[in-house]
């Protein structure tokens, strides 16, 4: 009789492990639906903010830029916010911060049309993105990725925790290696405080 009621007892207890297991993945995704881009992810959320395809290209009209990775743009009659993925310019009370906002402003004046790849919603409601404009070279359709022309010449940087929630990081964290290299930009001196780390510190004395 024991052994039977063990044997009963099986089929319920698969039943729980595989319930616990779909709780698990509901959660993952719960707690990525909504990203701080302005505070770094604890390493095992950023393991699971990856995505699975490239998401669609939305065409959209810059209106203006913020500072060295946020912009303003407007798409049918609407505007709203968009955070560059998978990078982090200086502030613009940091060195190099006001730097940063001029290189993005010369890439993407009033009027310039964008290709935006929309991977993600912040908290702060912008949406996070690649951001994609003509190459102006002879190939018919060629375009250059503005988050890559950030890193790739010193305006920005590889932000860590985020970077492999971009369809294209891996280019990221190349132009980031080509800036080092090159000592641009950020990389032209040490001692320059990242900008994550620069809001943390002003965050410890209430400023943020």
């Amino acid at each position: 009789m024991k052994l039977k009621a063990l044997l009963n007892l099986i089929p319920l207890s698969a039943l729980a492990i595989v319930t616990f297991l779909i709780w698990q993945q509901w959660q993952a995704r719960t707690q990525s639906a909504h990203l701080d881009y302005d505070q770094p992810l604890p390493a095992t959320a950023a393991q699971q903010f990856q995505l699975q395809s490239r998401p669609q290209a939305e065409r959209a009209e810059v209106v203006s830029v913020h500072d060295g990775d946020t912009l303003t743009v407007r798409q049918n009659w609407q505007t709203f916010k968009v955070r560059l993925c998978g990078i982090d310019a200086p502030e613009l009370s940091q060195p190099r911060g006001a730097e940063s906002k001029a290189q993005l402003q010369a890439l993407l004046p009033p009027g310039q049309m964008v290709s935006l790849f929309i991977s993600d919603t912040d908290r702060y409601g912008r949406k996070v993105a690649e951001v994609y404009i003509s190459a102006h070279s002879q190939q018919t359709g060629a375009e250059k990725e503005v988050n890559y022309e950030q890193v790739v010449t010193g305006n920005a940087y590889v932000y860590p925790r985020y970077v492999d929630g971009c369809p294209n990081g891996f280019l990221l964290v190349q132009g980031e290696a080509i800036a080092q290299q090159s000592r641009v930009g950020v990389w032209q001196r040490s001692g320059l405080v990242e900008p994550w780390e620069y809001r943390r510190q002003q965050r410890k004395k209430g400023n943020y």
